[in-house]
């Protein structure tokens, strides 16, 4: 059975007539330079469900806090994409999340643009590095390597929940504590992203002494920034796919609105077990597959 999809246009218009395979789904670009369709044969539209479901739960999660990618890339890599692959796709999703969440603290008055400038440079200049390294990296190597990282910030909020209230230290007050922190959040999440948005958090909360909610607001905006460029290196190296990628950032639209309003209902007690829960699951799934 075939599907049509009319993606030509938003697939770039690149060529007339292109077929590709991934793990048995095939996707026959027919007439794209017009932006007519596209055909899907033999989809498992109980797939691209799961894709919508799962990415309405990664923006909650990661509007909430971080790891969100605990369900994406294991639901990737289930869909047959390698990791490499995963990774790079991933990124699509994460940016359209990050886009809603971004807007919806803007609307809410939750507007630290100003104070997380400077940070977000550094960030941002980090996860650039970062992205390079990553498309290097051998997907064999990469999915224990992120159930390693799930589980290891898993085990560090569990031990230390203080970590999600302002610290009383004055620790803006040591740029290059601050400097060389946030440069290494960046060049992490360029790499994997999978559970950047704890650290990230953790450092706006603690480094900069932002409460959650504007700590939230801050990294979902330096996310999206950096996210929309690394884009570019994974996308050279051929590690996204965007029908999988823009199916996943639809459902986190939802999923990206939700989770914002709860960060202003509930505050730091929901974060916390979202992220618990999240890593825990991301974690059992890359250890024990």
């Amino acid at each position: 059975m075939a599907y049509r999809i009319a993606l030509g246009k938003l697939l770039g218009n690149r060529t007339n007539s292109h077929t590709r395979s991934i793990h048995g789904v095939e996707y026959n670009a027919i007439n794209a330079e017009r932006g007519d369709t596209w055909v899907l044969d033999d989809v498992d539209i109980l797939i691209l469900l799961a894709m919508l479901l799962g990415g309405a739960g990664a923006g909650f999660i990661n509007a909430v806090a971080g790891g969100g990618s605990a369900l994406t890339l294991p639901l990737l890599m289930f869909a047959g994409l390698d990791a490499s692959v995963a990774n790079g796709t991933n990124r699509v999703a994460v940016g359209i999340q990050a886009a809603t969440a971004t807007a919806s603290f803007h609307r809410q008055g939750v507007r630290p643009w100003r104070a997380s400038i400077r940070d977000g440079v550094v960030i941002i200049l980090g996860a650039l590095v970062g992205a390079f390294g990553a498309v290097r990296i051998p997907s064999t190597s990469l999915e224990t390597i992120f159930g390693v990282i799930f589980l290891l910030l898993a085990v560090l909020i569990i031990a230390k929940p203080s970590w999600l209230t302002p610290s009383a230290d004055d620790l803006p007050s040591r740029p290059v504590t601050r400097g060389v922190s946030f440069f290494l959040i960046g060049l992490y999440g360029g790499v994997f992203q999978a559970g950047v948005g704890v650290p990230l958090l953790l450092g706006f909360v603690n480094l900069v002494g932002m409460d959650v909610a504007r700590a939230n607001a801050a990294k979902v905006a330096v996310v999206l920034v950096y996210t929309v460029l690394v884009l570019f290196v994974f996308q050279s190296a051929g590690q996204v796919d965007w029908v999988y990628g823009i199916t996943l950032g639809l459902g986190g639209v939802l999923g990206s609105v939700v989770g914002t309003r709860a960060v202003m209902d509930k505050g730091v007690q929901l974060v916390r077990v979202v992220l618990i829960i999240a890593l825990l699951g991301g974690a059992a799934r890359s250890l024990l597959a």
